[in-house]
């Protein structure tokens, strides 16, 4: 397998290596979503299957 080493697919790559560490630095920092509590329902409502 040959890789494409001429200067353009070098900056693609570059760019691309870029793009997913700040990613990484982001999702680093983030903190995790509390999930949404259910809204008030009578207690005899079924909720629908999530098939």
């Amino acid at each position: 397998m040959k890789v494409d080493m001429s200067a353009k697919a070098v900056t693609e790559r570059l760019k691309r290596v870029s793009q997913l560490r700040r990613l990484c630095v982001s999702l680093s920092k983030a903190k995790p979503v509390e999930k949404e509590k259910p809204a008030n329902r009578p207690p005899d409502s079924k909720q629908p299957d999530s098939k």
